[in-house]
């Protein structure tokens, strides 16, 4: 197969869906297809495409209707003989299924690991012509645009994300670095991600608030960067937890600082299949999440942690103290990497992805 993933993620940008891309074009081009990642120009994920050995294209999409972004993928398309596209935005679909339609060009996907559609004439008559197929990552979301009555019952494919496997490493991170003291009572409780709203951070920090009052050894560490930094910075000045929680921004080895986790937290409004939630599961450490889209096909309640409501601080609260008074904290933590290990390999993920494009492209019809 000869493929293009395009994503008009802004330079700065880096997220689950972008990490999705990366290792999906290089798994493919390990498997021996000819993989392009179309993106913005001296962007993350340019940098990051680039040191995974992928070859970039540069598609520059800022809107829906992009005259230069179509050209692009036009002169990209002939020049690489592409048989599909797959798309990470809106835009990006609705950009290249234009000028697919228009020259009878090469089928276009949309790739979505969180809902972007809702059931309105905007996305039926602006998305729904310009795109062959839809693939998720969530039964849930697959269930949700099924319900809208605009496709067949195979229009959208559900393809789990996979995790690579973990390498053993002792490179644990250095608590010293942010904790004045360590002892035998001291409870890490680890949370990463971008600092944005959709996250739910400021949530867990209400619910530390309330930890924190019963157990002063209890310590919260927020890795990642964005937006809400220094409103979160506030929010925990003022609340008077500078000793219990702490952002430590963004950490590229998130392996070494979830080994060191005795629990992780994923307090999030909403997800697709969450990679932060499923790389701690991999890890071995039994989690507490809120029951968003994709986490109860990931984690089992009460087996490998806990699920609550998002949003709602009370619960969140509860869920992290009877977590980590468990006894049973280790085993739970280690089903949840068995559990993940079996069912989320990227081997699996990727076996699922190759034979969904090679049926597209065989069966494909103008």
């Amino acid at each position: 197969m000869r493929l293009l993933f395009i994503n008009s993620i802004g330079k700065k940008k880096w997220g689950g869906g972008e990490k999705w891309m990366v290792l999906a074009a290089k798994e493919l081009m390990k498997k021996g297809h000819h993989v392009l990642i179309g993106c913005r120009k001296h962007s993350i994920l340019e940098y990051r495409s680039k040191s995974a050995g992928l070859t970039v294209v540069n598609i520059d999409i800022y809107s829906d209707i992009s005259l230069r972004g179509g050209i692009q993928l036009r002169n990209v398309v002939d020049k690489e003989e592409i048989d599909l596209i797959i798309g990470c935005q809106n835009k990006d679909v609705r950009v290249a299924g234009l000028m697919s339609k228009l020259t009878r060009g090469p089928l276009v996907i949309s790739r979505q690991g969180v809902q972007l559609l809702h059931k309105s004439n905007k996305y039926k008559w602006s998305f729904l012509p310009l795109c062959d197929g839809i693939i998720t990552n969530t039964y849930s979301i697959k269930k949700e645009y099924d319900s809208y009555g605009w496709w067949g019952k195979d229009y959208v494919k559900v393809i789990h994300n996979g995790i690579p496997c973990l390498e053993e490493k002792n490179d644990a991170f250095d608590l010293t670095s942010i904790l004045p003291v360590i002892n035998g009572q001291t409870r890490i409780v680890v949370s990463t991600g971008r600092l944005a709203q959709q996250k739910g951070f400021q949530f867990l920090i209400e619910a530390a608030q309330q930890i924190v009052k019963q157990d002063n050894n209890v310590h919260f560490i927020i890795a990642g960067k964005g937006k809400l930094e220094a409103s979160l910075k506030k929010q925990i000045m003022q609340a008077g937890l500078e000793q219990n929680v702490h952002l430590i921004g963004f950490q590229a080895n998130v392996h070494a600082l979830l080994k060191v986790a005795d629990i992780f937290v994923l307090p999030s409004l909403y997800e697709g299949m969450p990679n932060a939630l499923m790389e701690a599961l991999a890890n071995g450490v039994p989690a507490v999440s809120t029951d968003v889209n994709g986490v109860s096909e990931l984690m089992k309640d009460e087996e490998h942690g806990y699920i609550v409501t998002s949003g709602n601080v009370s619960e969140l609260s509860k869920a992290i103290s009877k977590l980590l008074a468990d006894k049973n904290l280790v085993d739970k933590g280690r089903k949840a990497r068995e559990h993940v290990t079996n069912q989320f390999s990227v081997d699996k993920m990727v076996q699922n992805l190759e034979l969904h494009l090679q049926e597209l492209i065989a069966n494909k019809v103008r």
